[in-house]
């Protein structure tokens, strides 16, 4: 499955990359891709419980899921 995941407060590279290692981190995830300007976070992941443990580790790193 991909889901999209809206955020904000990501303003550079360094932001994308440290957000696309963190949610690699989660299990069922099989890859990311975070883009600071749209603020877009598109997650491959396995299941749908994933998707809010995704959330909850964006904001747990210092940004807003909107």
């Amino acid at each position: 499955m991909k889901t999209t995941i809206m955020t904000s407060g990501m303003h550079c590279s360094g932001c994308e990359n440290r957000t696309v290692a963190a949610l690699k981190q989660l299990e069922d995830i099989d890859g990311a891709k975070a883009d600071a300007k749209s603020g877009k976070v598109v997650i491959k992941h396995k299941k749908e419980e994933t998707i809010e443990e995704a959330k909850k580790l964006i904001v747990e790193i210092g940004y807003e899921v909107v």
